[in-house]
């Protein structure tokens, strides 16, 4: 899934390559990619985007102040530019063409589609977007407002940093990379950090996300379709290879179709954490 680091480098792309750009047609290839009936998905024609924005997870593409497409890619979605006439793929839920003849296009490569597609009058009328919390890396995300929820209430750290309501834009490929930086476990309880350690995630909340898009946009080359290896990450996906940091074996926790990657030397004392549903059970 693209997080925020993705979805900057996305933004920013998008931005230089289709903003001003006028709109001959906009096809549904995916019925149920389209959350939303008013305004209609053809009130976009004769337009063009005159910003693309970011809020948590979601795109927005704003044609009017009355008139926005807001995207969410969730798990496999990807934003693609191609030529009009080329065919389009089974893979393909959405497309928009633009008078040059060239098409800006939603695929997602699964059989289950989970792409989101809304077009509204105010974003804020996205359920997702109007309840999606402080972004990280505003001036509005403090060490006190971290404080507050951290300790507000009995949750894990991992579910405390992917909260879309508390902390926009982190998913749990960056959640794991914070908390390895940090030095803290993803199962410990906000309420028992101490000042220090509060401090600390915050911090590494900021560095973390900074230093992922910067590695992002240095790899994108220019493309809206990104493949998210994210072979920079020092722990995500890396189970079984050593620590970068001390060399233990990288262990990982499985949870329905999550993973959660520690290094137990840096994060957990020495221990294993036990790979059972309990653990993400308040």
């Amino acid at each position: 899934m693209p997080e925020l680091p993705e979805l900057v480098v996305m933004q920013e792309v998008l931005t230089d390559r289709v903003v001003d750009r006028t709109i001959v047609a906009v096809n549904v290839l995916h019925p149920g990619i389209l959350k939303t009936v008013d305004p209609a998905l053809e009130s976009l024609v004769g337009k063009s985007f005159r910003t693309i924005s970011r809020r948590a997870k979601h795109l927005i593409f704003t044609a009017a102040d009355d008139l926005h497409l807001v995207v969410h890619l969730m798990v496999t979605g990807r934003l693609i530019l191609c030529q009009s006439d080329r065919r389009a793929t089974k893979a393909t839920g959405c497309l928009i063409t633009f008078d040059d003849g060239e098409d800006l296009r939603i695929v997602e490569n699964t059989n289950i589609h989970q792409v989101r597609v809304h077009v509204v009058r105010d974003p804020s009328h996205v359920e997702t977007v109007d309840k999606a919390g402080v972004e990280p890396l505003s001036s509005d995300f403090t060490s006190d407002y971290l404080a507050q929820h951290a300790r507000g209430r009995r949750r894990q750290l991992k579910k405390l940093l992917t909260d879309q309501t508390i902390i926009a834009g982190i998913g749990t490929a960056y959640a794991d990379e914070i908390l390895f930086d940090a030095k803290l476990s993803p199962i410990r309880y906000g309420p028992t950090l101490d000042e220090g350690e509060v401090r600390r995630l915050y911090d590494s909340i900021g560095s973390v996300l900074r230093w992922a898009t910067d590695e992002v946009r240095s790899g994108a080359g220019g493309a809206t379709l990104t493949p998210h290896k994210r072979e920079f990450l020092h722990i995500y996906k890396k189970t079984e290879l050593p620590c970068p940091r001390c060399g233990t074996k990288i262990a990982e926790i499985r949870y329905a179709l999550t993973k959660t990657n520690y290094c137990p030397s840096c994060q957990t004392k020495g221990k294993s954490i036990r790979d059972r549903r309990a653990w993400l059970e308040e």
